[in-house]
């Protein structure tokens, strides 16, 4: 008894199982004219929870001529107690060649077991309402209106249509031109013996270059020649320059005055260097603004107070003196 109940009971839950999981292929129509769309819908009853995996078709082929048109999007109903599942997944077929074809069977995985659903007959036919020994009647007696062949006609490119075409082409000759100012520069560079990456010179000291300046233009001999006002311009020029860059206080554009302001600060420890430049700028003025002839013996001074004021105020480099362990600076 005890055998037989247990039996029963696996039957039972063997045919609920079978009757839980059940697939179906059905066709919208059996016979269409070839190339019009057949409804394929693939119907899985699973129990809730039991993942499914319905056929996916690639590259448009199903089965031989079988052709794949388009996958509509799946569809799901749950039954009223939410212990079954329907899934829907409809296709759109067709063949392009009147013939007699079999929709195979369609594999359907619900969780760990495959189904497959019952092979389906197709029929395509011929279009239907067409004769084809049916010959159109032309009327000979009435002129045909005949027209001339019409020119192609030339569009203008557009961006799009040039880059595609060029692209490559383009990138290419911007590279050999790239590559070929690189190779022209470092052959221009080795015939004149320099070095293929230019090496920037130390900026010449301020003082350097205000001495040279000032020697230059005391060799010029403006004053002799009567160009007074041009020569304590250049002067006075050439010592703002200095200024500008030895103190990093732009007096460019500042009057006399202005400038000697902003240098008390900085040559309160040197009254000589300050007197010898006031009286420079003295001088400037008068000649410029009002016209006066200094004496000779004038114009050799400013000359000389001018290279006196460089050397005094010059950057003094520090130098270090090495004795035993000890460093001092100097």
């Amino acid at each position: 008894m005890k055998l037989n109940f247990f039996i029963l009971v696996f039957i039972f839950i063997t045919s609920y199982g079978v009757k839980a999981q059940t697939v179906k292929a059905t066709l919208d129509s059996n016979t269409v004219e070839f190339g019009n769309p057949v409804r394929l819908t693939v119907t899985a009853n699973v129990t809730s929870g039991q993942k499914t995996y319905f056929p996916s078709f690639k590259n448009g082929k199903i089965f031989g001529r079988l052709e794949l048109i388009a996958e509509l999007k799946p569809d799901t109903a749950v039954s009223q107690d939410r212990k079954q599942v329907t899934f829907t997944h409809t296709y759109l077929i067709t063949s392009y060649k009147d013939t007699v074809l079999y929709v195979p069977a369609l594999p359907v995985r619900i969780g760990g077991d495959t189904l497959y659903t019952d092979s389906l007959k197709l029929t395509f036919t011929l279009l239907q309402g067409v004769d084809s020994t049916f010959t159109a009647e032309i009327d000979t007696t009435k002129m045909m209106k005949v027209f001339d062949i019409v020119p192609v006609k030339n569009t203008p490119w557009t961006f799009e249509e040039f880059w595609a075409r060029f692209s490559k082409l383009i990138l290419i000759l911007l590279i050999v031109a790239v590559l070929a100012s690189i190779a022209t520069y470092m052959y221009i560079r080795w015939k004149n013996n320099k070095p293929i990456i230019p090496v920037l010179k130390p900026k010449e000291p301020s003082d350097k270059v205000a001495l040279r300046e000032l020697m230059k233009l005391k060799d010029e001999k403006l004053w002799q020649q009567g160009r007074t006002k041009e020569y304590y311009s250049i002067l006075t020029e050439i010592l703002k320059r200095y200024i500008s860059d030895r103190y990093g206080n732009s007096v460019m554009e500042m009057t006399s005055d202005e400038t000697l302001k902003a240098l008390k600060n900085d040559l309160s420890e040197k009254e000589e260097s300050f007197q010898g430049l006031k009286f420079i700028f003295g001088i400037a003025d008068f000649v410029k603004f009002a016209k006066l002839e200094p004496l000779p013996d004038e114009n050799d001074n400013s000359m000389s107070c001018a290279l006196k004021f460089v050397e005094m105020t010059k950057k003094v480099p520090v130098q270090e003196e090495t004795s035993g362990n000890e460093i001092k600076k100097v």
